[in-house]
């Protein structure tokens, strides 16, 4: 809400007219079910906001998974400098079954890919940076977890 905020004073300031839809239009369409596929759902305990060392939350890591499939995705959506290029990434490995990462300078997500990962034990990750690269934000599952299909 304060971001919100933060926008709306600024577009005025410069007296542009502001509306929430027209600031967050870019981003909202992104969910981590659009970013991963049909088919694909939030895995419970695969969320983790992706903060800085000060706390600061600049987006979401979702790991997600398809019972059709048998397939892990992890995507890693930026809630902060949404629209500006910046680093971002995400990182998903299957206990025994490999690995994917995705870093670019994104506007809005990174990607994994889909992992097959029935009945095994996974981790994952999502960063992302502000414009200059010099605070990164991360979040994700350093342990093993989720080990049923």
């Amino acid at each position: 809400m304060l971001t919100r905020t933060v926008i709306a004073a600024s577009l005025v300031a410069a007296g542009i007219a502001a509306t929430p839809s027209a600031a967050y239009a870019g981003s909202a369409a992104y969910t981590p079910e659009r970013v991963c596929g049909s088919g694909f759902h939030r895995v419970k305990d695969g969320h983790r906001a992706m903060t800085t060392r000060e706390g600061a939350v600049f987006g979401h890591v979702y790991l997600m998974y398809s019972k059709r499939s048998g397939k892990n995705c992890v995507a890693a959506i930026k809630t902060a400098y949404k629209g500006a290029r910046t680093v971002t990434g995400a990182y998903l490995e299957v206990r025994g079954g490999g690995r994917t990462e995705d870093v670019q300078k994104y506007r809005y997500y990174a990607e994994t890919g889909h992992l097959d990962g029935s009945w095994k034990c996974v981790r994952y990750a999502g960063w992302t940076k502000d414009p200059r690269g010099r605070v990164e934000a991360w979040g994700g599952r350093k342990n093993w977890g989720n080990c049923k299909g």
